[in-house]
């Protein structure tokens, strides 16, 4: 029985070597790519815009950037106040520290805790409030954008229109003839202009 597995082995092994040699030994033929004959793929129009340059002319992304940072800095002034009132509290403490009773310094404690507890739910409170917000503007913007090069791309034939940036480049090489963000800036802000005026 051994001998008949030993046998079989060899048998397989020899088949597999042969089969090894006959696949590998034929030279590859070369693979025929079938030209296409739909010329309008041959001509696809392709455009790009520099989000940066956007953001700066674009009358409603500048309205936008600066209400999120007065917004922000509202939060930060609301932030520091109750700090503020923490600090000097701290700072009374130390000075009437030695002078207070138990009483006292256990009531100060208790100020200063709710103090500290106060702006820790303010801080995440205010921060969650706020990023939300931002998070809606930065999508209205985008969504305003995207909208306009929905109608600007299909009348102008433009096939793709990619967007650049400083942060964010994917695009590693770009023809200046092929940058659109002049037009775009000059047609967004005459459109916002527009709905402004209603």
């Amino acid at each position: 029985m051994n001998r008949f597995l030993l046998g079989l082995n060899i048998i397989l092994l020899v088949a597999l070597a042969y089969l090894y040699y006959a696949f590998y030994s034929k030279p590859a033929s070369p693979k025929v790519v079938k030209a296409t004959t739909d010329t309008s793929l041959n001509h696809i129009k392709l455009a790009y815009f520099d989000m940066d340059t956007l953001e700066k002319y674009y009358e409603y992304a500048k309205e936008t950037r600066d209400y999120l940072t007065t917004r922000k800095n509202a939060m930060d002034a609301k932030l520091n106040k109750i700090r503020s009132d923490y600090t000097s509290k701290v700072n009374d403490y130390n000075k009437r520290g030695a002078s207070m009773s138990q009483t006292e310094q256990s009531q100060m404690q208790e100020d200063l805790a709710g103090l500290q507890n106060m702006y820790d739910q303010q801080q995440q409170s205010l921060g969650q409030e706020f990023q939300g917000e931002y998070m809606q503007k930065m999508l209205d913007l985008k969504n305003k954008i995207q909208s306009f090069l929905k109608a600007y791309s299909t009348q102008k034939g433009y096939a793709y229109v990619f967007s650049t940036s400083s942060d964010d480049n994917v695009i590693y090489y770009k023809d200046s003839l092929r940058n659109i963000t002049p037009d775009i800036v000059d047609k967004l802000n005459a459109e916002y202009k527009s709905t402004k005026k209603k």
